[in-house]
């Protein structure tokens, strides 16, 4: 009996001691929760500030890198502009890291010297008569187009046009200026007449070009215009020509070699109307006029 009295006794004793010291703990805690919770809005609003300054750091370094680089771009555009002379090539190389790095454009840019005439008999009288060995011209207007422009530029392959841009980059970024540019002269020309649809045809206005230029090497074949496997070797007039149809790309040709003067004549059309029958007899105008 007096056993089972003590345990009843310390029984009641330790709920007792527990009751207290849990409710002793619950108060202790619940103070410290309180306490961390006010402090969040703390934390929260610092953050928040932090990066509010990290977006306006970033939206001004964007303007002043906008700024840097159109202020590269206007000095290349004032590079490449002014007065050209006859065959004159100028190239203008960006050599700045950050704006090559950018997808804002390219960093070369080109222009050349170009003699243009957008009236056809201005061109015929001033230009073409005295060129005959490199002589382009059509005297009947082909059906359905109007005469555009006549151009006359110096003239480089497409393989010279990509070593002289290797080598502007390899001397621009040697050079330690932002703005680096190269001149060249180059004696060879092309010769491009333009005509282009009077109206459109389904909301398409087609163009139609005339392009003659040196002959490579014997044999090889004219760069800008490969023979395709559709291609057909054809004779207009004794002359071997070659005719290629790309019906997906809407695009059509006729090619042909001068033999005796060493000419390559290019005759295109795009998105036109054209017929292979019609084409072939605007070549044959084109070779009566440059014999």
């Amino acid at each position: 009996m007096n056993y089972r009295k003590m345990f009843m006794a310390v029984t009641s004793v330790a709920l007792l001691v527990g009751i207290e010291c849990g409710a002793s703990v619950e108060a202790f805690a619940a103070p410290s929760r309180i306490q961390s919770a006010a402090a969040l809005p703390a934390i929260k609003t610092d953050v928040k500030d932090v990066a509010q300054v990290s977006m306006e750091e970033a939206r001004a370094k964007a303007e002043q890198e906008q700024k840097k680089f159109k202020s590269l771009l206007d000095q290349q555009k004032k590079a490449l502009s002014g007065t050209y002379q006859p065959g004159e090539i100028r190239y203008a190389y960006i050599n700045d890291k950050e704006y090559q790095a950018s997808p804002i454009g390219s960093s070369y840019g080109s222009n050349s010297y170009s003699l243009i005439f957008r009236n056809y008999d201005e061109y015929v009288k001033k230009y073409a008569a005295g060129k005959t060995a490199m002589r382009l011209e059509l005297n009947l207007l082909p059906d359905g187009y109007n005469f555009t422009l006549a151009r006359i530029a110096p003239y480089q392959t497409s393989s010279e046009q990509k070593q002289i841009l290797n080598q502007v980059i390899a001397e621009g970024k040697a050079s330690g200026k932002k703005i680096y540019v190269k001149k060249l002269q180059e004696k060879r020309i092309s010769i491009e007449l333009i005509y282009t649809m009077a109206a459109p045809v389904n909301g398409i206005t087609g163009v139609l070009a005339f392009r003659t230029e040196p002959a490579g090497a014997a044999g090889k074949t004219v760069e800008s215009e490969p023979v395709q496997p559709q291609s057909e070797k054809l004779k207009v007039d004794g002359q071997e020509v070659i005719y290629t149809a790309n019906d997906k790309q809407e695009h059509k040709s006729v090619v042909w070699m001068n033999a005796k003067t060493h000419v390559n004549y290019i005759l295109t059309e795009d998105r036109g109307h054209l017929t292979r029958e019609e084409l072939l007899a605007l070549a044959r105008q084109v070779m009566e006029a440059s014999k």
